[in-house]
C-alpha cells in the first residue's frame, strides 16, 4: 500500500514547509495517523504470523521498535496539552481505517476469515508497515530536520 507511505511522506513535507506551522494539529495528525495504522496492523498481523514485525522492520529493529521510535520523535516536539487532542484524533482515525479494512473480512467459516485476514496482512498491511518504516529509514535526516524545525518553532 504505497498510498500510506506517500501520505506519510507528504505529511512530513508539509510539516517542514513552514517552521511556524510545524506544530499545526492537522499536520501532526497527518503524520501520526499512518504511524498508528501501521502499529495497529502490525499487532493484528503478528498474531497470524509471528515473523511479521521482523519482516517489516528496518535498520533500527523490528516494525514495533521503529514505529515506537517514530512516535517518540513526533511526540517529543509537543507538550502534553498539545499532544493529547492530536494523539486522540490520529489514533481514532487509524482505528477507524483499520476496522474498515478488517470488518469486511467477516462471514463464512473461521478458516475462511483467517484466510482473508492473512491475505490482508500480506497484500495490504505488510506493504503499508514497510512503507512507514522505509519512509523513516530512507529519509531519516529529513525526519530529524523536521523535528528540529518543530522544536525551534515552539521556542
Amino acid at each position: 500500500m504505497r498510498g500510506a507511505a506517500a501520505l506519510l511522506l507528504g505529511a512530513l513535507a508539509l510539516g517542514t514547509s513552514s517552521p511556524a506551522r510545524a506544530l499545526d494539529g492537522d499536520v501532526m495528525r497527518n503524520i501520526l495517523s499512518p504511524v498508528f495504522l501501521a502499529q495497529n496492523l502490525a499487532a493484528v498481523c503478528e498474531k497470524l504470523d509471528p515473523d511479521f514485525a521482523r519482516e517489516t522492520g528496518g535498520r533500527d529493529g523490528d516494525a514495533h521498535q521503529v514505529i515506537a521510535h517514530v512516535k517518540d520523535h513526533i511526540l517529543a516536539v509537543m507538550t502534553r496539552e498539545e499532544a493529547a487532542p492530536i494523539v486522540a484524533s490520529a489514533a481514532g482515525a487509524a482505528r477507524a481505517v483499520g476496522l474498515g479494512m478488517i470488518r469486511p473480512l467477516s462471514g463464512g467459516s473461521a478458516e475462511e476469515q483467517a484466510g482473508r485476514l492473512k491475505a490482508l496482512c500480506e497484500q495490504t498491511a505488510k506493504p503499508l508497515v514497510r512503507g512507514v518504516v522505509d519512509a523513516h529509514d530512507q529519509r531519516h535526516d529529513f525526519f530529524e530536520q523536521m523535528i528540529r524545525d518543530a522544536r525551534q518553532a515552539r521556542g
